[in-house]
């Protein structure tokens, strides 16, 4: 009942947004057999789905209602249907999600009793065990993501400089690029959500442990690493290598590739998630190039201390009335070729081994995709970070501090002791 109280206030102020979310039935052939389905996303994402669950039913004789929304409001609606007992046989949840709706394992259809319905083999023992909670398979991702140095290699051809290695490099680049190229141009560029990213990787390769403890409900580093936080974000946007956050709101509350310095290479990169850049680099102006930097390490690092987990994942009601044929949808969209073929990338590079090979020998894995998939794939990623890191309150609770220091409102060592003290004092809140 904890992820229920949890969103009690968001779900009233959700409900009236659920109730006219999207959603239809496919006119296709009706078998014995009925299913529900529920996902988020843009109308590509949709498109590509609905198809999906056309080739399904047509394969098996088996209808799927088609439950679909955007993404905000879904987490409300998923709560309400979860905790009516309503809730669709096959779900597309976040991560995060996880620890909301099944905290023991059992919220969720185990889908390791049904391994005689789908192929877990062509999934990755790392990729799998981010599903799992307490020995039970409740969700299996779709793709998975990291947030990674994405740079345009149009700027920094401009400013006659290379794409830096290092973190040092990275750090040099701001007074760099102020003196080749102006005050209006910054090495790298981001919200405060892909600061909170980049920070939290800083300090984890320092540490070799993940931020977040969901065993001692607390953080998982000293008092001296949430200074190094503030630090960061102190000294890089001292020193021209991140915007401010004046600099930022002076061009208007819009998203981050939809702004005019992004678009005309002004704001030169981004931490960002590989599963998203594309829809980055696609609102670029004219010729631009986005390339995939090295990853920034620090002296000493026996960790990439890369955010790695699923961008999304499929799991089954563990009431659901059809078991079996709920397993076997989620087979289909994962592994199967027809329904790989329907969906494409539209989440993202597969994490099924054969979906992704489908995909590659047919040409539609971008080479910017497979960069990214070559860098993830080599990276040292040893640290697993606790769900709870994207805990929406443990979430705003950085930002909240990183704004009133951005903002001037406190000073880098008041940020600092706000850092470890008031995140320790949400995640003792919040962590169950």
């Amino acid at each position: 009942m904890d992820a229920y109280r949890l969103h009690r206030r968001t779900m009233l102020l959700g409900a009236a947004a659920a109730l006219t979310a999207c959603g239809r039935t496919p006119s296709r052939p009706a078998g014995t057999k009925e299913l529900r389905m529920s996902w988020w996303g843009g109308s590509s994402a949709h498109k590509a789905t609905l198809e999906a669950l056309s080739r399904f039913e047509k394969r098996h004789g088996i209808r799927v209602r088609a439950e679909y929304t955007g993404f905000a409001g879904h987490l409300e609606r998923l709560t309400t249907q979860i905790s009516g007992r309503t809730a669709p046989d096959v779900m597309q949840i976040n991560w995060f999600w996880q620890t909301l709706f099944s905290p023991e394992g059992t919220g969720f259809l185990d889908l390791n009793q049904h391994r005689d319905k789908i192929d877990l083999s062509q999934f990755d023992a790392r990729s799998l065990n981010m599903g799992t909670t307490k020995g039970h398979l409740n969700a299996i991702p779709v793709s998975n993501a990291a947030r990674l140095v994405y740079l345009n290699k149009t700027t920094y051809d401009k400013a006659g400089l290379s794409l830096p290695s290092s973190w040092d490099e990275l750090f040099a680049r701001g007074p760099q690029f102020k003196e080749k190229l102006g005050d209006g141009y910054y090495p790298i560029d981001g919200l405060f959500l892909e600061f909170i990213g980049l920070a939290r990787t800083y300090v984890v390769q320092g540490t070799g442990k993940p931020l977040i403890s969901a065993e001692t409900k607390s953080l998982n580093c000293s008092r001296q690493d949430m200074h190094d936080f503030a630090g960061l974000y102190a000294r890089m946007t001292r020193d021209h290598v991140w915007p401010s956050a004046q600099v930022r709101a002076s061009y208007g509350n819009v998203a981050q590739q939809e702004m005019r310095p992004w678009i005309n290479g002004q704001f030169a990169g981004t931490f960002m998630w590989n599963s998203t850049i594309e829809k980055y680099s696609d609102t670029l102006a004219g010729n631009q190039k986005i390339a995939l930097a090295p990853y920034p390490l620090r002296e000493g690092a026996k960790d990439s201390g890369m955010m790695f987990r699923p961008s999304m994942m499929f799991a089954a009601n563990a009431t659901t009335a059809h078991p079996d044929e709920a397993v076997m949808l989620i087979d289909f969209l994962l592994n199967d070729p027809d329904g790989v073929r329907a969906m494409e990338l539209k989440r993202g590079v597969p994490v099924s081994k054969t979906a992704r090979k489908l995909l590659s020998d047919e040409g539609l894995i971008s080479p910017l995709q497979q960069a990214s998939e070559a860098q993830l794939a080599s990276a040292q990623i040893n640290v697993l970070e606790s769900p709870y890191f994207e805990h929406p309150r443990v979430r705003d609770g950085f930002q909240d501090i990183l704004e009133a220091l951005g903002y001037g409102r406190i000073s880098e060592q008041q940020a600092g002791d706000r850092l470890f003290d008031d995140i320790n004092a949400i995640l003792h809140r919040v962590v169950r």
